[in-house]
């Protein structure tokens, strides 16, 4: 095969590639369904519901011992973790209006449960210097940047749709979270 025809060959290759992996994405990327349909047989949705809404506004507290019956102690290391990071750096997330629309796909394994929640937020992430709020982002982007300046209150920001996957464990004899998957930043 001559370099000729290699290039020929290289080239649909190369033009083609980013079109699959967008297809790749399409298809592999969990969709946001507004419906609670999981079989209640093994937990019922009042009570994920319940433990989503605890774990997520528990993220606006400095200590997460007060919530600790929500929480698998795996968890609960990971999170406090997390804050002290946060703190750290002068860090201070916060999770708030949160409206669960759909919990799908349960299922079972031993002694787990997961669960995909599709849920709507508001989200913010401030940084503090010598204890004043210097800033509010709601996303990464430098083109909101400035509109956030605007206006940086937290009942302005909208609501971002997440879809997460939960999974929870019975720990003590009760019914805990184990993991989740925020991606609401």
């Amino acid at each position: 095969m001559n370099l000729f025809s290699l290039k020929l060959l290289l080239i649909p290759i190369l033009v083609l590639s980013p079109f699959a992996l967008l297809l790749i994405e399409k298809l592999t990327k969990k969709k946001y369904i507004t419906a609670k349909n999981i079989s209640e047989d093994v937990i019922k949705t009042d009570e994920i519901e319940s433990l989503v809404l605890a774990v997520l506004s528990s993220w606006n507290q400095s200590k997460l011992y007060q919530n600790s019956q929500f929480y698998s102690k795996n968890l609960l290391k990971k999170q406090d973790k997390h804050i002290v990071h946060n703190y750290m750096y002068g860090k201070k997330e916060s999770i708030f209006d949160i409206q669960i629309e759909g919990i799908n796909n349960l299922h079972q394994f031993k002694n787990k449960i997961t669960v995909e929640i599709s849920l709507k937020a508001k989200y913010s992430l401030s940084f503090d210097e010598n204890d004043s709020l210097m800033y509010l982002v709601t996303s990464r982007s430098m083109s909101s940047y400035n509109e956030m300046l605007k206006n940086p209150l937290p009942e302005r920001q909208t609501y971002q749709k997440d879809v997460q996957k939960w999974e929870f464990v019975i720990e003590e004899n009760l019914f805990k979270v184990n993991k989740f998957s925020s991606n609401l930043k």
